[in-house]
């Protein structure tokens, strides 16, 4: 499984949190589903750093 640290903080939170889950259909138009994957493709294509995991800002 990829990005395993995440899960595990996103598992973690869903205890505190309440947590409402939409699924979008991928490639339908919706405006920010377009957008993400606008800007995935740029990150893909041009990869700059190396991904270390999440960082939270302090």
């Amino acid at each position: 499984m990829k990005n395993v640290d995440l899960w595990q903080r996103l598992d973690a939170a869903l205890g505190q949190h309440k947590i409402k889950w939409e699924w979008v259909k991928g490639h339908a138009g919706h405006p920010e589903n377009e957008r993400c994957d606008e800007l995935a493709r740029a990150a893909a294509s041009h990869p700059t750093l190396d991904d270390v995991g999440y960082l939270p800002e302090s």
